[in-house]
């Protein structure tokens, strides 16, 4: 180490008073050949005093050093290899700054461990115990309205035994359509142009100009029922405010005919009917007997004379049907699947179900509410509200309105006086 460098050391100095003379006359020339030695090992790979020795002493499995010191002689190699081939065990300095230098270390997420993973498994689809209780099913070839043998209990002999689940006949048969004309309604409709996002002016106003006409009917509906209403209400005011002089013209007149009542009773007395001999029974009963077996025989002759016309009127029968269902086909031909699927939709009166079926949402955006573009279009209308009503609309099921309150049953509280009745043993 050069005297540039080294500390100022002045040993022979006796006086090492105050700080000052301390920091001057102090030899620190073994503590930096301690630090040297030190780094010079950590650029080697470590501080031997701080490794193991398991890192300090190795089982020899290279073979004899002379042999490679003779191999090396002989095969000399470079001394840009030689260079190349010293590295050291700290990463060299980047000269690029990076964020993650200077950034303390995020802490790692907590993670579930698998123990505890398994165990919420098991608490929310079942471990091994609800396994164990799951009957497992093979193909779906179960039917609800087969009839099963029952084994029934002697013990229960006495009680009625229960109806066997019937197959209801309605069940085979296609559904009905509830469209005026008889015409099967399809799932989904077609929409109409004006109902577009983007549409035409002229589609757009003719939508407009029919669901407002349509508005402007219903209102007038509501109208005039609302003057019937309380036209009727003003004439049932009017009656209830009216005296009531019948009842005294009543009281009257039945005073002054009390007298009377009970002499026209007495007076009208019904003759008893006479008693009928035995010969009068017995021919009233032979004419009885007469007139139903004659009613009888020509019911059998009627009957008779069908079995012998049985065939005609089964061919009959089949030519009508086949005629009829053929009209019917060239008339929804005529008509077209156009008119079915873009038209309106005319219900007709009888339906099933006491319950109304349910109008259909009113799909019109008005000139404000028109948007350009697909991203600014704002969700609309209820989609299971519209399978529901096509549902009823094709006859797949029946209307029903919504219980918005379920009834509970009434409960009845006693207290039994079974516990007055003991005996002395």
């Amino acid at each position: 180490m050069s005297a540039s460098v080294s500390a100022p050391a002045q040993p022979k100095q006796p006086s090492r008073k105050g700080k000052k003379a301390w920091r001057k006359n102090v030899d620190v020339t073994e503590i930096h050949e301690g630090l040297q030695e030190v780094r010079a090992q950590i650029i080697q790979g470590g501080v031997i005093a701080e490794k193991t020795a398991d890192q300090l002493f190795v089982v020899d499995t290279f073979g004899d050093k002379e042999v490679a010191r003779k191999v090396t002689s002989r095969h000399k190699p470079l001394k840009a290899d030689e260079i190349l081939a010293q590295r050291s065990a700290i990463p060299a300095v980047s000269s690029r700054k990076r964020l993650s230098d200077f950034e303390e270390p995020k802490p790692k997420k907590s993670r579930v461990s698998g123990k505890d993973y398994d165990k919420l498994r098991a608490i929310a689809y079942g471990g091994d115990q609800v396994q164990k209780d799951i009957v497992e099913i093979g193909t779906a070839d179960h039917d609800p309205w087969a009839v099963q043998d029952v084994k029934k209990d002697p013990k229960y002999s006495f009680l009625e035994e229960k109806k066997a689940k019937r197959e209801p006949a309605t069940l085979k048969r296609a559904p009905v359509s509830l469209a005026k004309d008889g015409k099967e309604i399809p799932a989904l409709r077609k929409p109409e142009a004006g109902k577009s996002y983007n549409p035409l002016l002229e589609d757009w106003a003719n939508l407009i100009e029919r669901e407002g006409q349509k508005e402007v009917e219903a209102e007038k509906v509501r109208l005039q029922e609302a003057r019937e209403e309380a036209e009727h209400m003003e004439r049932v005011i009017a009656a209830a405010e009216e005296p009531d002089t019948e009842d005294d013209n009543e009281s009257a007149w039945e005073s002054e005919w009390e007298g009377f009542s009970d002499v026209d009773d007495d007076s009208k007395k019904q003759k008893r009917p006479e008693r009928k001999t035995p010969t009068q029974r017995n021919k009233i009963k032979r004419r009885k007997e007469a007139e139903r077996l004659a009613r009888h025989e020509a019911k059998m002759r009627a009957r008779d004379k069908q079995a012998l016309k049985i065939q005609d009127l089964i061919k009959s029968v089949a030519e009508k049907e086949k005629a009829t269902a053929a009209a019917r086909e060239v008339a929804l031909t005529l008509k077209g699947d156009e008119a079915s699927s873009d038209g309106e939709e005319v219900l007709r009166k009888k339906r099933f179900g006491k319950n109304p079926i349910p109008e259909p949402t009113l799909e019109v955006v008005l000139a404000d509410e028109l948007q350009d573009s697909l991203r600014r279009l704002k969700p609309e209308g209820n989609l299971l509200k519209d399978r529901f009503r096509s549902m009823i609309v094709r006859g797949k099921v029946e209307s029903r309105r919504q219980i918005a309150y379920h009834k509970k049953p009434k409960t009845t509280l006693t207290e039994k006086w079974s516990y007055k009745d003991w005996t002395l043993d």
